[in-house]
């Protein structure tokens, strides 16, 4: 075919489609895209540990976490071979710690990075295990895993960098919300089935007066006698403010002191362990704090 006539050809041919067959002449490489590191992979146990690490880490991490359900209870979790296989090809895996899900630490491969929540918290045997509800211990966690990232993906320092301070001005919102808990009541008497937010009470300025049965029944150590008695007289008494649920537990006393609580028209405020669904961490501890606030502000002295 001649040159003259390839350009007879095309003289004939709308504008909009040669314009449509130019594009198609580009070569490929021309519409790849940037030559960019691939995102890290990073899991967790719980999901709410894997929001925090994905709020920091942005594009530059892709998070696993192995619990979404409220059922699963990370203390007794038997991992399934999925899960197992899920940690082992991690690049980094954040666990709670705290004896709440050691049972994963021996599943990262050994070329990992392991994050483990605990070691930055002040926490000793006995205490309260979910530190997820503790803010000091998630700061230092989230700075952890930024510093991770930065070193892993230096090119994407300054994203990381905006995407800590960011996520530090949403835990000093929650700070200021705390300081103005404590002073709505201040050492107002609540109770719970089981720990799970007792850090974040404490935090707010509140009094827990059944720790040791809500400490016990978590473990499944043998509640005192005397302790559920306690219990029980303070809600009848309206001795406590509010009582804190944990809808993941099916133990038949927590069940009976809600009914009591229920009986006595004490509110019950529910503290899951599992992030809800559509929120993130500071959203879901925002929430929970404000309910307590205004649970507090609508009641009479007991």
């Amino acid at each position: 075919m001649s040159c003259m006539f390839v350009l007879r050809l095309l003289a004939h041919i709308p504008r909009f489609l040669r314009l449509t067959l130019s594009l198609l002449a580009i070569p490929a490489y021309a519409q790849q895209p940037s030559n960019a590191a691939p995102a890290l992979r990073l899991s967790c146990v719980e999901a709410v540990w894997c929001d925090i690490a994905q709020q920091v880490g942005g594009s530059t991490v892709q998070t696993y976490a192995l619990i979404h359900s409220e059922g699963l209870d990370p203390h007794h979790l038997q991992p399934s071979p999925l899960m197992a296989q899920q940690l082992a090809q991690s690049d980094a895996i954040l666990l709670n710690g705290a004896t709440y899900d050691d049972w994963a630490k021996p599943l990262h491969a050994a070329s990992s990075k392991l994050f483990i929540a605990a070691d930055y918290a002040d926490w000793h045997i006995g205490d309260d295990p979910h530190l997820f509800f503790d803010l000091p211990t998630v700061h230092k966690t989230a700075q952890r895993i930024a510093e991770w990232l930065s070193t892993n993906r230096p090119q994407a320092r300054a994203d990381i960098s905006q995407n800590l301070a960011r996520f530090e001005r949403d835990v000093a919102r929650l700070s200021t919300q705390l300081e103005r808990l404590r002073h709505v009541v201040p050492n107002a008497p609540f109770a719970m089935t089981e720990p799970a937010g007792e850090r974040l009470l404490y935090a707010a300025g509140l009094h827990m007066i059944d720790e040791g049965w809500a400490r016990a029944l978590m473990n499944e150590s043998g509640l005192s006698p005397r302790d559920t008695a306690q219990l029980e007289t303070a809600i009848q008494h309206k001795g406590i403010r509010f009582l804190v649920r944990n809808p993941a537990l099916e133990a038949p006393q927590a069940h009976a002191v809600e009914a009591l609580a229920q009986q006595a028209h004490i509110p019950i405020i529910t503290i899951g362990e599992s992030l809800p669904a559509g929120l993130h961490w500071q959203d879901w501890l925002g929430h929970i704090l404000t309910t307590i606030e205004t649970t507090l502000t609508q009641q009479a002295t007991p």
